[in-house]
């Protein structure tokens, strides 16, 4: 799910925000008046009418406060009590008690709602002077010096000017015949005619009827440019403006659907587009050029649509094609396993008969037994009116032993049957081809989170180097980088790509301006003079154009490496990973420099395998302590500069407290306890760095009592406000030892499974070849009739010419396809002998998804607590229990005492009393297209 960036508050929203916090802070007033709760009496020195009152006042103005059923209760005892004086007026003080906690918990849940009121305020309120909040803060040292690396300035203008106005000649023919190579076969062919079909027919869609977005699309795009750092800060309240203002969105998607490709060009395009200089949140220089805003939306949405047809096309591409799908056991390889492995047939087959149907993929299994005879009718002889038949006698016995023994399978089920080969090409289809690529998704784009890419390429990549290890003795394993691929991209290969994947003319002249645009560098420098120049190579990085045309440039690397070695090409961007054999390794680096060097562009290769903070070079994978510490004080510095509440939990949540599986990899099976040990402790030292040694939640509590924000005299109160996630009424600041401890099931020895399989590999050969030891003289023959027909040619094909018939195949010869083809259960030997052990036969498909699993705790919550998240499910935000993060549910039970008895429930607040949408636009909503009505509605049409 997608985040939208924290926004600026336009004065209307602004306005109506402020209404609502006044009825807040009315009806807290009123509430404190009527109930003296403060006082805990009323001035009524007589506890009968002050009781009495108290049970009128609250089921007249406040019924939702106390139950209905105990109001009635007390009321009929306090009735008695007037009468009766045997009601002891201890008695009626327990019923004034129990009406009072039960409203002074209401009260505290008003004092949470103004709360939150004063954390929106703060923000609403930030627009002078960044007061550095955590400076505040006694004891914390901002002087330290934080490892970041900046580049200067003019170094940075030196490249940009020398890989953006310097022409790169390539040549166009040859590009167009190393594609056209790539297709060489016919069905290739058809499956490239099939997406330049596709493409053609998108663009003249697009030449008839121009864009056609609808209000969900650009405000999808609006978003997505407000989490760009590309853009300037008036240019990202001009964008927040228009997601705040359907009238403005509606004038927009018409303003753009109006827009031709035939004729477009950049407002005063002859002036140049202004090129500027900033600093990005890591600190180095970077150079942006700045579009128009109608521009900006106009190509962005361009760019985005192209890129989900460009998608959908590749992606039936890669379901249709042979180089993308697995490839199957030759029929000389199958009948070779048929041959050791299969069933002995029962009876001669006739030559004339081809078997249709492979016993080594599908094993013969015994039909279910015949049931029962019916029961022999009673003998004539016997009356019929002495009453009904006796029952019949059942006889039980040693059932007797059949002569007949066909060959015949085991009657355990058999285990996968799909191969590691056709698991792998899933899971790569699934979570790494083209995953730049957004796929549609209703009417907005669906974009794969590049985090969680990166972290499943990590335990992906971790578990082909140990199955290489396992299986080939060594890993030859690299990683490559096209240098600069977005600004040194040249437009010769662009435009030469795009015409072979069937892109009209028209487009392409489209496109063509778009790259040939004039810049002016003078601007990039202060007080320097306005220099005009055409853009001759590269795009701007981040644009979505440059996702579009560099995404389309490197599908033929994938398909290349894939046709070329039989493997896969991971790629993150312009970074590439590779796990293979030998000669594998040696022909993907060979296709990764013939591909840079006919598309013009730079490879740079590496023996070494390193993302995040993991290096997988070595035999156990290890963390890299000097990146962690580097991040970690990067992030003290962007937590410092942090000037409201909000946004340090905002900044904490995003670096620090939601577990970086990116960065440390996921918690997998394939990693085991020792990694999950190893970030335990590198987490511990972001925080003794970050936190100068405090734990979090005093860090935390310090920051609300520096700003005056602590409701309760104790502070003690605070922490389950400050955990408790923020639809609840909490701050939501998250924990990333939660998700560690929910992992603590991760295997102490992560190469056991590996172990296993192949000792389970083992004993399924030795059993194989016990059972061919005791086949009898004729079973041979018959094999080779029934499975070649007594075809020597045949028999030669696929055991080879000097091949003793009666001998088993080697160990080698069994698992020379072991991940093109799954093992086949092995028939019991004739005859069956009197105690038969079965053997099952090892999956390799099995192994690999266990590599991969990640095991988490089901966290098991009281009944109290179960019950209330069941109660509150649907209303706002809330969620039912089996929908909510395992860390949400560890907070949830942790808190839940606590909270039910200050608050009387999970809900801690009074959230009808709190701007939501403002409150969600000042902390960064969720993006999502199919949420309720009631959620992010200044997201939504109105």
């Amino acid at each position: 799910m997608d985040k939208i960036p924290p926004l600026t508050i336009s004065p209307v929203l602004r306005e109506a925000a402020e209404l609502k916090v006044e009825e807040l802070n009315r009806a807290k007033d009123a509430f404190k008046r009527r109930y003296h709760l403060d006082a805990r009496r009323s001035t009524e020195p007589n506890t009968i009418a002050r009781v009495k009152s108290l049970i009128e006042n609250v089921s007249k103005l406040n019924p939702d406060k106390v139950d209905e059923d105990d109001l009635a209760i007390m009321r009929r005892y306090v009735d008695q009590a007037t009468d009766d004086q045997s009601v002891s007026d201890s008695k009626l003080l327990k019923f004034e008690e129990l009406i009072c906690s039960k409203l002074r918990k209401h009260l505290n849940r008003m004092d949470i709602s103004t709360l939150h009121i004063k954390l929106m305020e703060e923000v609403m309120n930030a627009n002078g002077p960044r007061d550095d909040l955590t400076a505040k803060l006694a004891g914390v040292d901002l002087e330290d010096d934080f490892e970041v690396v900046e580049t200067g300035l003019d170094e940075v203008l030196e490249k940009f000017e020398k890989e953006t106005f310097t022409a790169d000649e390539v040549d166009v023919v040859a590009i167009e015949d190393y594609l056209s190579s790539l297709f060489a076969d016919q069905k290739d062919k058809q499956d490239l005619n099939d997406i330049r079909v596709a493409l053609r027919e998108y663009s003249e869609d697009g030449e008839a009827d121009g864009v056609d977005i609808d209000q969900d699309f650009l405000m999808w795009c609006i978003v997505d440019l407000l989490k760009s750092d590309s853009i300037d800060n008036d240019g990202k309240k001009t964008l927040q403006g228009y997601l705040q203002s359907p009238i403005a969105l509606r004038e927009l998607v018409s303003m753009i659907n109006m827009k031709s490709i035939r004729n477009w060009e950049y407002k005063d395009a002859d002036k140049g587009l202004a090129v500027k200089a900033q600093q990005n949140p890591e600190g180095q220089h970077c150079i942006v050029v700045e579009e128009n805003i109608i521009d900006m939306l106009f190509l962005h949405s361009m760019g985005y649509t192209w890129a989900m047809r460009l998608k959908n096309s590749l992606s039936d591409f890669a379901r249709r094609c042979n180089c993308f799908n697995t490839e199957e056991l030759s029929m000389e390889e199958a009948n070779k396993r048929e041959y050791f492995l299969g069933r002995n047939p029962s009876k001669p087959v006739p030559a004339a008969v081809t078997p249709s149907i492979c016993t080594v993929c599908h094993p013969y299994y015994p039909p279910a037994p015949m049931p029962p005879p019916p029961p022999m009718p009673m003998p004539m002889s016997i009356p019929m009116n002495i009453g009904p038949p006796p029952p019949p006698i059942i006889v039980i016995g040693k059932k007797k032993k059949s002569t007949f023994r066909p060959w015949m399978s085991a009657v355990p089920p058999p285990p996968s049957r799909g191969s590691l080969a056709s698991t792998r090409n899933n899971f790569y289809k699934k979570d790494f081809f083209m995953s730049r690529l957004p796929t549609e998704d209703g009417c907005t784009p669906n974009v794969a989170q590049s985090e969680e890419v990166q972290a499943n390429l990590m335990k992906t990549l971790a578990a082909e180097s140990k199955l290489r290890e396992a299986f080939d003795g060594l890993v030859y394993a690299g990683s490559a980088k096209l240098e600069s691929l977005a600004s040194s991209l040249p437009h010769k290969t662009v435009l030469t790509v795009l015409k072979f994947l069937g892109v009209p003319e028209m487009s392409l002249d489209f496109f063509e301006r778009f790259l040939c645009t004039k810049l002016n560098i003078g601007p990039a420098v202060r007080g320097a003079a306005d220099r005009v120049l055409p853009r001759a190579r590269g795009v701007p990085e981040g644009h979505a154009l440059e996702l579009f045309f560099t995404e389309a440039v490197m599908f033929f690397l994938e398909v290349v490496v894939r046709q070329k070695t039989g493997s896969f090409l991971y790629r993150l961007k312009n970074d590439c990973y590779f796990v293979g054999t030998y000669d594998q390794h040696e022909e993907y680096e060979a296709q990764v420099a013939e591909f840079a060097d006919v598309l013009g562009l730079e490879a740079s290769f590496k023996q070494t395998q390193a993302i995040g903070f993991l290096d997988f070079t070595r035999p156990v994978t290890t963390i890299d302590d000097s990146k962690v510490e580097a991040y970690a004080r990067r992030v003290k510095k962007q937590l410092s500069s942090c000037n409201t509440i909000l946004d340090w939990v905002r900044v904490w949540n995003n670096t620090i407290g939601t577990y970086a599986a990116h960065l440390f990899g996921p918690l997998a099976d394939i990693f085991g306890a020792p990694h999950l040990n190893a970030v335990r402790s590198a987490y511990k030292r972001i925080f003794e760095i970050v936190l100068d040694g405090r734990d979090l939640t005093n860090h935390v509590k310090n920051l609300l009592v520096a700003r005056s924000m602590c409701p309760f005299p104790e502070m003690s109160s605070l922490e389950a406000f400050i955990y408790l996630p923020q639809p609840y009424g909490g701050l939501g600041v998250k924990n990333p030892f939660i998700t560690l401890k929910l992992a603590h099931e991760l295997r102490e020895k992560p190469d056991e499974l590996i172990t296993k399989y192949i000792e389970a590999e083992d004993a399924y050969y030795m059993r194989a070849a016990e059972n061919w030891a005791l086949l009898p003289a004729d079973a041979h023959a018959r094999k080779i009739e029934a499975i070649y027909q007594n075809n020597e040619e045949r028999i030669t094909a696929s055991l080879g010419a000097a091949r003793e018939l009666g001998i088993f195949m080697t160990k080698d010869e069994l698992t020379e396809h072991r991940e093109r083809a799954s093992y086949p259960v092995l028939p019991i030997p004739p005859p069956p002998p009197s105690v038969y052990t079965f053997t099952q036969a090892p999956s390799l498909t099995n192994l690999y998804t266990e590599l991969l699993n990640e095991p988490n705790d089901d966290i098991l919550c009281s009944d109290k607590v179960d019950d209330e998240v069941r109660h509150l499910s649907g209303k706002g935000d809330m969620r039912s229990w089996n929908k909510l993060s395992g860390e949400d549910k560890w907070v949830l039970q942790l808190y839940g005492d606590e909270c039910f008895e200050r608050y009387g429930g999970l809900e801690m607040w009074v959230r009808e009393y709190v701007p939501q949408e403002v409150l969600k636009a000042v902390r960064g909503a969720e993006w999502d297209d199919n949420d309720n009505d009631d959620e992010s509605s200044y997201m939504s049409e109105c």
